[in-house]
């Protein structure tokens, strides 16, 4: 692949007209990796679950890879890495959650679970120590983080159902985070945007989805211009 793309360099040179004050191998070894590098775009981790997973619809269908389109679109310079399990609880989550910002090493961390600790009843007081220690993590690794905010159905009695929601808003404030307060607003109550089992959306939810999340986050994004790489002559 390396010797290939010095081969490229070599033949978009010679078009130029610049093979005539032929470049060093140094110059040519310098032109590749600043393209390497400077084409390397920030990441931005999309850590959640199920709703996050495009389940039960296409890849291309879920809100995931419609933000990598719009960022395209939109001039923004970020690679979106999906790490999102179906049926992921906040402490599966944080067992390897170490592990993903160690390889990926994002910019930003959409973290998007604990749904699934609402609908099994799990302490919110769990789910908030779990939630907790995933954003310390990643701001330790000087990584942004935007938390989406879930709520469960009513059917679970108001004091659990209002204490999961308020997980949420007490992470934001306590660790100064943007948060979209609910994910499936205008979504969960419109069965036309939900599957046959009630609880995920479609395919024509997914864009109102990314709708909910894309004004906080584009709040925490950088246009950057991709640098043009400088090419050393042989004198």
């Amino acid at each position: 692949m390396f010797f290939q793309l010095l081969l490229i360099l070599e033949t978009a040179l010679n078009r130029l007209f610049i093979n005539r004050r032929k470049l060093s191998l140094f110059g040519l070894l310098f032109v590749a990796w600043n393209t390497q590098a400077f084409a390397e775009n920030s990441k931005i981790l999309v850590y959640g679950d199920s709703l996050s997973a495009a389940y039960g619809i296409t890849q291309p269908q879920g809100w995931v890879t419609l933000l990598q389109q719009k960022l395209n679109a939109e001039g923004y310079h970020y690679e979106v890495a999906n790490a999102s399990i179906s049926g992921e609880t906040t402490s599966g989550g944080l067992t390897r959650f170490e592990k993903t910002i160690t390889t990926i090493k994002p910019k930003i961390v959409v973290l998007a679970l604990g749904a699934n600790d609402g609908l099994r009843g799990l302490p919110t007081q769990e789910m908030r120590k779990n939630l907790s220690a995933m954003i310390t993590y990643s701001q330790k690794k000087k990584a942004k983080v935007l938390l989406l905010g879930m709520r469960i159905p009513p059917n679970y009695g108001p004091k659990y159902t209002e204490a999961f929601y308020q997980t949420y808003q007490q992470l934001g404030q306590q660790h100064n985070i943007n948060l979209v307060p609910f994910m499936l607003d205008q979504v969960a109550a419109k069965p036309h945007l939900i599957q046959a089992d009630g609880l995920h959306p479609n395919a024509l939810g997914q864009p109102v989805i990314l709708n909910n999340i894309w004004p906080a986050l584009k709040l925490m994004l950088q246009k950057n211009k991709v640098a043009k790489p400088i090419l050393h002559q042989e004198k």
